[in-house]
């Protein structure tokens, strides 16, 4: 009997065994795909959130581009589709019975994305109050496949795994890529720390600083066609990387030109820290001396940086040093998109018509004066074409002028410093995850 007895009890044991086996082998299968699964499915909503973040550029098209990016994120033609399960199945699609479902909202405030409250912002922006989608929030729900959970429960069915992402404009960052080296003055005399007297989505007349103009014009440029002021800027002193032994020609156009060489061994513009003391460019005032004209070399570089009057742009006159070597270096832009605006038949509106690539967008510093130049904060805008008059690049009268849409710190940033203590608010971010 106490055999039989030890068999028996051997018998349920083995059984115990046996059944606690098969419930660490479902943890260890089916629980661990789940923990898998969650993990593609925050990287994928991740990289859809970023992907349509960078599009939240507040113009009439934003929301439209920035579908196409969380699209093109779940593409399975692209080869980076995000797809989860091992890769097995592909998001929006899913694929071997499993069910997938993707949600994508726009919100003007953190607050509202990451509480999920007060959603589908407009595409265009209001100059006004400054409302525009600014942050996207991707939620992503996807059925995952069990294979030993019906052994142990026959009725079981697939569970939802689901992950959400929100990315947007980060905090004002005190230290950037991508702003350009010219300043541009406070208009409200310290009146306006918002917008320094600047009214968003108007034109302005953008002029060299005659202490910079050579030969010299001290007398203010009238607004040209369509802009609403003349605003003086001013070349900061901050010499670009690059070939060290660049004369002022080849600087200023290298400046103006900004980032977009067609070289690869170029060195492209440093950063610019709101926190670093800038000068004015030294030897400008008065210096008449041949090729030496800073407005028309700085609008070259801005000519074949942007397109801006290309009939005008007469670079190719200039015989300083270097200017002729390095020019070859960049390239005129090719913005892409359903651009709507027809060279020379007026002023494009940022919001509602430019759906470039972006290019065209000066970040500046904002400066308190042309000869302290204590830096206030960054502020955007957006150079405009028009063949159809000329810009100030006339070598008799180098104004250095040409005409820009103020449009505040909408454009993100590609790239940037967060970190420290940042004396700007608020200020242009660069995309971020939240």
């Amino acid at each position: 009997m106490n055999r039989d007895h030890q068999r028996g009890a051997t018998t349920v044991y083995f059984a115990l065994f046996t059944l606690m086996f098969l419930g660490l082998l479902v943890m260890a299968t089916d629980f661990g795909r789940l923990y898998v699964i969650q993990g593609e499915l925050q990287t994928a909503a991740d990289a859809a959130a970023l992907a349509a973040a960078t599009r939240l550029t507040g113009i009439a098209a934003a929301l439209t581009n920035a579908d196409d990016q969380v699209t093109a994120s779940f593409d399975s033609t692209t080869g980076n589709d995000n797809r989860f399960n091992l890769r097995l199945n592909q998001i929006a699609a899913g694929g071997s019975g499993l069910v997938t479902s993707t949600e994508v909202s726009y919100f003007s405030t953190l607050d509202d994305a990451l509480g999920n409250v007060n959603a589908g912002q407009s595409g265009g922006i209001d100059w006004t109050s400054g409302v525009y989608p600014r942050y996207v929030r991707v939620q992503i729900a996807a059925e995952a496949p069990i294979v030993f959970v019906p052994f142990l429960n026959p009725g079981a069915t697939s569970p939802t795994i689901r992950a959400s992402a929100v990315a947007g404009i980060s905090a004002p960052i005190c230290t950037a890529c991508g702003i350009d080296g010219l300043a541009v003055l406070d208009q409200s005399a310290g009146e306006d720390p918002l917008n320094y007297g600047f009214v968003p989505g108007s034109f302005y007349t953008l002029f060299l600083t005659p202490l910079q103009q050579t030969p010299n014009a001290p007398a203010t440029p009238a607004p040209l066609e369509g802009t609403l002021a003349s605003v003086q800027y001013v070349i900061l002193n901050h010499v670009p990387g690059g070939p060290s032994d660049l004369d002022l020609d080849g600087t200023l156009f290298e400046m103006g030109a900004g980032a977009i060489s067609s070289s690869s061994t170029l060195e492209l513009p440093g950063n610019i820290s709101i926190d670093a003391v800038e000068t004015a460019y030294p030897d400008l005032a008065g210096n008449t001396a041949a090729g030496t004209t800073a407005g028309q070399n700085l609008l070259c570089g801005l000519n074949t940086r942007f397109g801006v009057d290309p009939s005008e742009n007469i670079c190719g006159t200039l015989v300083g040093g270097e200017f002729l070597d390095v020019a070859i270096l960049f390239t005129a832009d090719t913005d892409t998109g359903a651009e709507t605006y027809a060279a020379g038949a007026g002023l494009e509106d940022y919001a509602t018509e430019y759906n470039g690539n972006s290019r065209r967008i000066l970040t500046l510093a904002v400066v308190d004066a042309g000869d302290t130049l204590t830096v206030l904060n960054f502020r955007q805008f957006l150079i405009e074409t028009s063949p159809a008059v000329t810009q100030g690049i006339n070598p008799a009268l180098v104004t250095g002028a040409f005409r820009a849409q103020y449009i505040g710190a909408v454009v993100p940033l590609r790239c940037g410093g967060i970190g420290g203590l940042c004396s700007v608010s608020p200020g242009v971010g660069r995309v971020v995850l939240h």
